[in-house]
């Protein structure tokens, strides 16, 4: 199940690797506009979703100790010493990715069938189709400020 969501995010992770090889490690962190989601939040955002969206479907929680700093309604910061370096929270990332593809690979219909927790069980009424959604919508949203940020910099596009 998930087999295309799974396709695009594999894509996905892969066009994030191509949009911050480039970035210097001392500019992860800087904020051309205010408030501006910058390179360290994003990627440490996504890693903390892939592990909290995995538990969904009984993937293992290895950074809940994330979600003060990258979770929702977390406050992005240009303070580089509150945040991980750029090879840590990209290796995060390519690490609870592969934990939530593993969970998915293994998940029940039953799993994906129950009624989705909080606001976004409206839009997405099942786990199944809010994993969608976090495979693929929320990816490519915060990679778009990704792209958006490395513009913001004078740094060229990518597509």
């Amino acid at each position: 199940m998930h087999e295309k969501e799974i396709r695009v995010l594999r894509f996905m992770q892969g066009y994030s690797d191509d949009l911050v090889k480039d970035i210097a490690a001392e500019d992860f962190c800087s904020q051309p506009c205010t408030g501006m989601n910058h390179p360290a939040w994003i990627i440490g955002h996504l890693a903390y979703a892939s592990d909290a969206h995995s538990a969904e479907v009984g993937g293992t929680r290895e950074l809940e100790h994330y979600a003060e700093r990258y979770g929702i309604g977390s406050e992005v910061s240009g303070d580089a010493s509150l945040y991980g370096s750029k090879d840590v929270l990209v290796g995060a990332w390519h690490t609870a990715n592969a934990r939530y593809i593993a969970a998915l690979e293994s998940a029940t219909a039953e799993q994906l069938g129950k009624p989705t927790r909080g606001p976004l069980g409206e839009p997405f009424p099942t786990v199944g189709d809010f994993l969608s959604f976090s495979l693929t919508g929320h990816v490519s949203l915060h990679l778009g400020q990704l792209s958006a940020w490395r513009r913001a910099m004078g740094m060229p596009r990518l597509f």
